[in-house]
């Protein structure tokens, strides 16, 4: 179901319950924004949507924002990569939120992402899994079904549940490219969450679960991550990128569809220093 987080003024953060079915506000350090600095008031309401998984740094990012001008209000929709990237194209967003590289096609009508944040992909499973590590080519076997007990990887002789993220999920296309999965090959019966959090709950909660989830937004106290090809998940490992299972942050916008001026600030807010800075402070990888 689409959530709708319009934060207005002073912007009030707001958290999304989770829910998994078997088978936006900004923060910086700033004292004086662009606006007040050129003398141009920034007014009127932006619309977003897309990847729930850039939920905690959005918000945090449209806050601080909003703060900086209190006639701006940035609307943003949370419904996923593939919806965000498909309202950008029709034109019922001015920017759009992706956890995904962009497909040819996409760029092919005229779409552009900007890169904004670096996030890791981190594997989970329960806090009684004594797994530590898994090769690139066992997690492919889990989630094609070839792998299905977790003694064949080290662990208790018991079935593994498969955890995955919903059908348009930037976090499940970045991952499948990865690992090299296609959607086809998926294992029938995977648990089906619809964001991050969804993923983090279903597998606190079941202990042969495993999953995938924005390493943003990772509680060790819920969940263990797993190393990936014998490499931890960190900040310094996303940084030097030996961790490979990583992706983009990335805000699209349309060739030839002329921003209105807030919707240009709020871009170039993201990108200034103030901006990098909540993306730091949000556990992510900042690009500029």
């Amino acid at each position: 179901m689409k959530r709708i987080l319009a934060v207005l003024l002073a912007g009030i953060m707001a958290m999304s319950m989770a829910a998994c079915t078997d088978g936006g506000t900004s923060s910086g350090a700033g004292t004086e924004d662009e606006s007040q600095t050129t003398g141009t008031t920034l007014n009127g309401t932006v619309k977003t949507g897309g990847s729930t998984s850039v939920e905690k740094v959005m918000t945090a990012l449209i806050y601080k924002f909003q703060e900086n001008n209190p006639d701006a209000v940035i609307n943003y929709e949370m419904n996923g990569s593939g919806d965000g990237i498909e309202g950008v194209s029709s034109g019922k967003y001015e920017i759009g939120h992706s956890s995904r590289d962009l497909k040819d096609e996409e760029k092919a009508e005229g779409l552009t992402g900007t890169a904004y944040a670096i996030d890791g992909i981190a594997l989970v499973v329960n806090k009684e899994n004594a797994v530590k590590n898994l090769t690139q080519q066992q997690v492919k076997d889990i989630y094609t079904g070839k792998i299905t007990n977790w003694k064949d990887v080290g662990g208790a002789d018991a079935p593994i549940t498969v955890v995955v993220r919903e059908s348009g999920s930037g976090t499940r296309s970045a991952f499948g490219e990865i690992v090299g999965i296609e959607d086809s090959e998926l294992v029938s019966g995977a648990t089906e969450c619809k964001d991050t959090g969804a993923v983090q709950t279903t597998v606190s909660g079941n202990a042969n679960a495993i999953g995938y989830m924005s390493f943003s937004d990772m509680d060790t106290s819920k969940v263990n991550p797993l190393q990936y090809e014998g490499v931890d998940i960190s900040t310094e490992t996303l940084k030097d990128s030996s961790y490979k299972l990583q992706r983009s942050f990335l805000l699209v916008t349309k060739e030839g569809a002329e921003l209105s001026a807030t919707a240009q600030a709020f871009i170039d807010f993201i990108m200034s220093s103030e901006g990098q800075q909540l993306v730091t402070d949000n556990n992510l990888i900042p690009v500029a």
